[in-house]
């Protein structure tokens, strides 16, 4: 009697976004940041790329030349001299008080600093993230976030996305137990602080008061050192020609970074509309935004909901987001993922949201900026399932931090 073979087992859903995240990513690894010697990309930007700034910065702060970061040509030599080889231009735009918490890093040599940087910061993100899962999805959450192509792209551009989640959702998650925790790790974020704009309007709303006040205390606390260490003078380069230059960019819009600018903003002048009308396009698409992340906020009943909320919006509040600042919502499509039931597919606006940070940049080399409609159709998903819960008991009030 003939044997009949067993039938074949379906590949699980998330084992298909794995491998389709990495062909998605594959190209742009290859094209812009394989490595091609003597520590350098094939774009000739050291391995690790941007993070040439975040260890070059203090390195240079604390060795008696803190003025040539805000020196634009003096900069880019002294980066170069740093890397003992001249690089592609480079700015450093983070407040001064960086500088000291990143001066660790700027002892260390460089690929020792890189590593560092990149492996223990995707450790603190993964850990935020698995935090409120079950312990038996655990193992495949941290692989499907380990290969989005949002993490995929933040870490070989050696960019700040994982520590941008890790503060925020951090933050978010331990508002309920830990509030005083939640407003240092929101004091800290302010290194960024166009990605924090929709956390005063939503603390406000949720009355935590002890972390608004941790916050205040903690930012107060950052910029009282770098007054002492610093003097006055960085921060006045960092608020009046940094802050110049960054607009100019805005205003200028072209340029490998252009590619990458997930944006309302970006979106708009991706397509050619004027500055003056793109600020009109994000700023219609911020004020109600954010006014429906309040409103749901206060609904939600399920802390990785009112967190997956608040991350959703980060980026579509601010013209400075970036497809590596998507590593928060790649959070939260991992939190969705998993609580789907086993074999469940995933619904288009998931797969193409995962995908995204890969596709949208060569979509915008073709002149075509429609990331913030996936956006803001990701953000309509995830406030309708406030307004409309499931049946069901509430989640925990707060899952345990690690």
């Amino acid at each position: 009697m003939p044997l009949i073979p067993a039938p074949r087992r379906p590949i699980a859903p998330s084992t298909v976004l794995m491998i389709l995240g990495i062909l998605s990513t594959l190209p742009i690894l290859v094209r812009y940041y394989r490595p091609a010697g003597g520590g350098l990309d094939v774009t000739g930007h050291p391995i690790g790329r941007d993070f040439i700034n975040a260890w070059a910065g203090p390195r240079l702060a604390f060795s008696g030349q803190l003025d040539t970061l805000f020196d634009l040509p003096a900069y880019h030599a002294a980066i170069g001299a740093l890397f003992g080889t001249p690089l592609p231009f480079h700015n450093w735009s983070y407040p001064p008080f960086t500088l000291l918490l990143l001066g660790p890093l700027g002892q260390l040599p460089y690929f020792v600093a890189l590593a560092v940087w990149t492996l223990g910061l995707f450790a603190a993100f993964a850990g935020v993230t698995l935090a409120g899962l079950p312990p038996e999805r655990r193992p495949r959450a941290l692989l499907l976030l380990a290969l989005a192509p949002a993490c995929l792209i933040n870490a070989a551009g050696g960019q700040n996305g994982f520590l941008t989640g890790a503060l925020l959702l951090g933050g978010l998650l331990a508002l309920d137990r830990r509030p005083v925790l939640a407003g240092i790790l929101f004091g800290l974020l302010t290194y960024k602080p166009q990605l924090g704009l929709v956390l005063p309007p939503v603390l406000i709303a949720l009355g935590a008061w002890r972390t608004i006040a941790a916050a205040i205390a903690t930012t107060l606390a950052l910029v009282g050192a770098s007054l002492l260490a610093f003097g006055v003078d960085p921060w006045r380069h960092n608020l009046g020609e940094t802050s110049a230059f960054l607009y100019g960019l805005l205003d200028s819009f072209h340029g490998f970074y252009a590619y990458m600018m997930a944006s309302v903003f970006a979106g708009a002048r991706t397509f050619g509309l004027s500055m003056a009308a793109a600020w009109g396009l994000q700023l219609l698409v911020s004020v109600p935004v954010l006014a429906a992340t309040v409103w749901a906020v206060r609904r939600a009943r399920d802390p990785l909901q009112r967190a997956g909320l608040v991350a959703a919006a980060v980026p579509l509040l601010t013209p400075y987001a970036f497809n590596y600042d998507l590593t928060l919502v790649a959070a939260v499509l991992v939190w969705r993922l998993l609580a789907a039931e086993p074999g469940a597919q995933p619904d288009r606006l998931t797969v193409f949201a995962w995908l995204s940070p890969a596709l949208m940049m060569p979509l915008q080399m073709l002149g075509f900026g429609g990331m913030p409609v996936l956006l803001v159709a990701l953000f309509g998903v995830l406030v309708r399932e406030v307004a409309q819960p499931q049946a069901g008991p509430a989640r925990d009030p707060a899952p345990a931090l690690p």
